[in-house]
């Protein structure tokens, strides 16, 4: 994709993000940058009116001024706050942008660590990289303000040009002849020459070292995160890691430090050119101005809106060619940026809607079910075939790696398969809503999330719960004594985020609240992925045993590779290597030799 396609491209994302804020912010940037041009232009008549006596439209200018001057204050005092709300606002949007993107595509790829990688370059890039959409945002009141005030300038400059040669006599005469604007006009494009070189260098050096930068700004961030988190203290304390850390700090801030002062050094001697090219130009163009009037081939007020707007032009030409130098320096951001964005979202491919049962009848089948990641040929999982009858629970079981957790995700359709079919009721499943179809999961991952919100909220995820309903969860599986010892009992916030009075769970707390949470939403289909880990043998078979006379009436599937929900599971599968290699019920199974004897008996010794 071309460098201008892509900017053209971020420009629109921009504008969808904040229109508001960008109409609001033109407004008020117009009527403030317009103010300071306002005096100029009437200082410069009532200097022509004093000159000429005219008393009476001295007073009619004098009104006209304060009266346009008292609305353009008010219009932008009056938007000033409206426009840092919409800013805010408009910089959250953007900053959230990737994230709800990985909301919305496949969730293979979300899924998936490169992907990762890529959501945390582009958060540690929008604060380092000049041609992120968030510092391109950043820059944009800059711009605006510049390209306003250069065009006021330039408005006002117009008198400058007109010339007339026939009124010109005597040695003086080329002071107003077309060919010394000429000149004068060369010398500022020479200065916005030199200024876009020196900024186009400085740019360039930026984008060599932009690996650098943002190689130092991830560490910066990772180990300043480290430092801030209550839980890494005790790492931190019993390891002795402070010293170190706080040395990788400084360095850090020394290593930020060498690459801004060799910055400072990169186009130094464009921006003396350009310096010196500006201060001649200044005294040329006021050298310029002051002979015209005094020759008389202009008003003697014009020296004032002359002088004002060549002073402005030339402070805020410069300006306004770095900031844009800046952002057109780093293409690659944004190639980056949308190579991201633009990863597949997840397909509407269903649109029949859920039957709802209160009798639970939801039947799944796997039909030569197999899967591949994305670009990789190897099988995940291969030719596995398997039916599931309501109300009956299943132990899925085998060694890390087997394809356990794949087999659960492909269920719920968190995969789609590469062959092979999965079917609710006789239908495929691909042809329900998705929607609809994740509503008949309660799942508990082992690699579950507890937020920092309240603990009746974390049960029912959302900000409203059923406070009775919440407590009666808990009270399931075991946790509702300790939460009638909180503060707030459900009100309680868990973390310290946005409440110091919160509590901080133990894992095994932490992984009831989940489970708490999976028995909330009553879906007929109940899963536990693993979910017991933090948990000892006793109390891992105490949550299975509890479970197992919870969900009576519901499909229950149970993964792990420890086995002490097997002894409750109608059948167990084991996996292994991306297949199902043995079926049956634990008091078959254990009798005959293979993979789940293997398994049990290395770990019989906890449950006996």
């Amino acid at each position: 994709m071309k460098s201008s396609t892509l900017f053209i491209r971020a420009l629109k994302d921009m504008w969808q993000a904040g229109k508001s804020y960008y109409l609001l912010l033109f407004l008020q940037t117009f009527c403030s940058s317009s103010i300071s041009f306002l005096s100029f232009i009437y200082m410069s008549r009532i200097v022509n009116a004093l000159s000429q006596q005219a008393t009476e439209q001295i007073v009619s200018l004098l009104i006209q001024y304060l009266s346009i001057f008292a609305v353009l204050q008010l219009v932008s005092t009056l938007l000033q706050p409206q426009v840092e709300n919409f800013n805010e606002i408009t910089q959250r949007r953007l900053f959230e942008m990737p994230y709800e993107k990985m909301l919305r595509m496949q969730y293979h790829f979300a899924d998936n660590a490169e992907t990762i990688q890529k959501l945390e370059r582009i958060k540690f890039g929008n604060l380092s990289r000049q041609s992120s959409l968030y510092l391109m945002n950043v820059r944009i009141p800059n711009i605006m303000e510049y390209v306003i005030r250069t065009i006021w300038g330039l408005i006002l400059l117009t008198p400058l040009w007109n010339v007339s040669t026939t009124s010109a006599t005597g040695s003086l005469a080329w002071v107003n002849t077309p060919w010394v604007l000429l000149i004068f006009v060369g010398g500022i494009l020479a200065s916005v020459f030199s200024q876009f070189t020196g900024s186009q260098k400085a740019a360039k050096y930026m984008e060599n070292i932009g690996e650098r930068v943002l190689n130092v700004n991830a560490k910066y961030n990772y180990e300043n995160d480290i430092l801030s988190d209550i839980e890494s203290g005790k790492e931190i304390r019993l390891y002795q890691m402070g010293e170190k850390l706080n040395q990788n700090q400084l360095d850090m801030h020394d290593s930020t430090a060498l690459l801004l002062r060799d910055l400072n050094k990169t186009g130094v001697g464009w921006h003396i050119m350009t310096v010196i090219i500006g201060q001649l130009l200044n005294y040329a163009a006021y050298a310029l101005i002051g002979l015209r009037v005094l020759l008389g081939f202009l008003p003697v007020g014009q020296i004032i809106q002359l002088s004002s707007a060549l002073s402005q032009v030339l402070a805020n030409l410069p300006m306004l060619i770095q900031h844009l130098a800046m952002i057109l320096s780093q293409p690659d951001t944004l190639v980056e940026y949308y190579e991201f964005m633009d990863l597949p979202d997840e397909q509407v491919k269903g649109s029949l809607p859920i039957e709802k049962r209160l009798d639970n009848q939801y039947q799944l089948e796997v039909k030569n079910l197999s899967f591949s990641y994305p670009g990789s040929n190897q099988e995940v999982l291969s030719d596995i075939t398997a039916s599931f009858d309501v109300g009956k629970k299943y132990a899925i079981v085998g060694e890390n790696g087997s394809g356990k957790t794949t087999f659960i995700k492909l269920l719920m359709r968190l995969y789609d398969p590469t062959s092979g079919e999965i079917t609710l009721n006789k239908i495929d499943s691909q042809k329900y809503k998705l929607t609809e179809y994740f509503q008949l999961f309660s799942v508990v991952f082992q690699d579950f999330r507890l937020l920092g919100l309240t603990l009746g909220q974390n049960i029912a995820v959302s900000q409203d719960y059923d406070a009775d309903l919440a407590m009666t969860t808990l009270d399931e599986v075991g946790l509702a004594d300790f939460s009638k010892t909180l503060p707030k009992e459900l009100d309680t916030h868990l973390g310290k985020e946005f409440d110091n009075r919160g509590v901080q769970l133990s894992g095994g707390q932490a992984q009831k609240v989940a489970m708490s949470r999976a028995l909330y939403k009553d879906a007929p289909i109940m899963i536990l992925d693993e979910p017991t880990a933090a948990l000892d043998p006793v109390a891992e078979f105490e949550i299975y045993q509890k479970f197992d006379e919870i969900v009576t009436d519901k499909t229950a599937f149970y993964i792990s590779h420890r086995l002490s929900s097997c002894r409750f599971c109608d059948e167990i599968l084991v996996f292994d290597q991306g297949k199902i290699i043995q079926k049956g019920s634990h008091q078959e199974l254990v009798k005959q030799a293979g993979k789940y004897y293997d398994l049990w008996h290395a770990q019989a010794q906890y449950y006996q």
